[in-house]
């Protein structure tokens, strides 16, 4: 019998050059094998092909095949198939991160028909013949083995004896989904692989999460009308991922594949938070951080790199363009989420109760005075806004977040609005109460605010 019969390998390579000779060198061997040159469908094409090998190259356009992989792994109907890189990339830090986020080989270019066919059959009887239980003695053994099954992308039940009875965490392709909030540092531990191709991993009803891996940062000092991001990135499957993310922590996401996209959405929805990744079509991360931050009426929006390039070099650019963060991509999501925590301090600083008002308090220049307007406009508030600064007092009437009334000095009304836009140092307090009478100024807040926005622009331009 073919050594290949019985089995199916899909692979994922852009280069028609090498896509079909990589299919000819495995059928010849008896193997059934699906290809793609579009690494957009990997998901979909696994799922439906239900394969026992990936064979994935890492630089394709689009999606690259780290990007394959994070979708794989984050999908519970794909996370459990093994991947092997297929590359030209010889470099030893690539192979080592390669490792280190799951891929069970490593395989360069140019090879022939015997390396590629010895390679695979070795890494199918390997994991034929890995054992479904995995045990480590010694100190610090817990820790080893979940390191081990991490690496190796494995399904199971990692156990610790210990005095009030054994400790136990839940793992699904490598990621931890629930379990004790602590090992033990006991001397034995012992690891049980599940296929979740035939049993549901989850972790029991009312077990705390392992507090390293599932315990996430609350956001539930941020004002609920300020929970509102912008995701950029050209991979879908990391938007989606971010999205996910989140929207579980209360957040609407709007989302943009290119930077110039992104403008126009910040523009259009100003979200009080941007995450954006640094190479992208059309316009990069590093130009759109540069245009929002010379744009009035975002200016202040905190904005996060996130990028899979995270060296030195790349950080310095990202700040000096205007960035509040910058992350890597492979960033846990704990820290991830602790991150924008911080970054969004601001907002918590301000007060909290941005709908009923009190305490909603702070410093000018960390939100801009269009930031200020929109919080006090978006939290339905009423009440009146006192903005201190060198040029004097001003004094804003909001009733149900519209502005009914504004005086600056001698200049009221619509006319006040635009010179306090001009401001970008002081204080600001809000006092809810009654705002006394007046009608809204303008049509509509929104056209109010754009429109002394782009008086600030015309004049900054000037």
């Amino acid at each position: 019998m073919s050594e290949g019969a019985g089995r199916k390998i899909v692979v994922i390579e852009d280069d028609d050059n090498i896509r079909p000779l990589v299919v000819a060198f495995l059928a010849s061997a008896g193997y059934a094998v699906v290809s793609t040159a579009d690494s957009s469908r990997a998901v979909e094409l696994v799922r439906g092909e239900d394969p026992d090998l990936i064979l994935c190259d890492i630089a394709m356009p689009g999606i690259d095949g780290y990007g394959v992989l994070k979708a794989l792994q984050t999908d519970p109907a794909t996370a459990r198939y093994p991947v092997v890189f297929l590359t030209a990339r010889r470099e030893f830090t690539e192979r080592v991160q390669a490792f280190r986020f799951g891929v069970v080989d490593y395989i360069t270019k140019p090879f022939t028909r015997d390396v590629l066919l010895r390679r695979v059959e070795r890494v199918l009887l390997g994991l034929d013949s890995r054992p479904g239980v995995a045990t480590g003695e010694g100190g610090g053994a817990a820790g080893t083995l979940l390191e081990e099954v991490r690496r190796e992308a494995r399904t199971g039940v990692l156990s610790v004896p210990a005095a009030g009875g054994d400790s136990r965490v839940v793992i699904r392709a490598g990621e931890v989904v629930g379990g004790a909030a602590a090992l033990p540092d006991g001397l034995s531990a012992r690891f049980e692989e599940i296929d979740p191709s035939r049993e549901q991993v989850v972790p029991h009803d009312g077990v705390k999460p392992l507090a390293d891996a599932v315990e996430l940062p609350s956001f539930e000092g941020l004002p609920e009308s300020v929970r509102a991001a912008l995701v950029v990135d050209d991979n879908a499957f990391f938007r989606r991922f971010l999205r996910e993310i989140l929207q579980a922590q209360g957040f609407t996401v709007h989302e943009a594949k290119d930077g110039g996209a992104a403008l126009e959405l910040a523009l259009e929805r100003r979200p009080w938070l941007i995450l954006t990744d640094v190479d992208m079509p059309v316009m990069d991360g590093l130009e759109l951080c540069r245009r929002v931050r010379r744009h009035s009426l975002i200016r202040h929006t905190p904005l996060v790199f996130l990028s899979g390039w995270d060296d030195f070099k790349n950080r310095c650019q990202g700040l000096e363009a205007g960035g509040d963060e910058y992350l890597s991509k492979h960033t846990p999501v704990r820290e991830l989420l602790m991150r924008i925590r911080l970054v969004m301090r601001r907002y918590e600083d301000m007060g909290g109760r941005a709908r009923s008002g009190p305490g909603l308090s702070g410093a000018l220049d960390l939100v801009g005075v269009p930031g200020l307007l929109q919080m006090c406009h978006a939290g339905r508030l009423t009440g009146v806004l006192n903005v201190q600064s060198d040029p004097g007092v001003a004094n804003i009437q909001f009733r149900q977040g519209e502005i009914v009334g504004a005086q600056l000095g001698e200049v009221s009304g619509e006319d006040a609005i635009f010179e306090l836009l001009y401001w970008n140092r002081g204080t600001f307090e809000f006092q809810p109460g009654d705002p006394g009478a007046g009608v809204p100024l303008g049509e509509r807040f929104d056209q109010l605010l754009l429109e002394g926005c782009r008086r600030l622009d015309e004049r900054a331009r000037g």
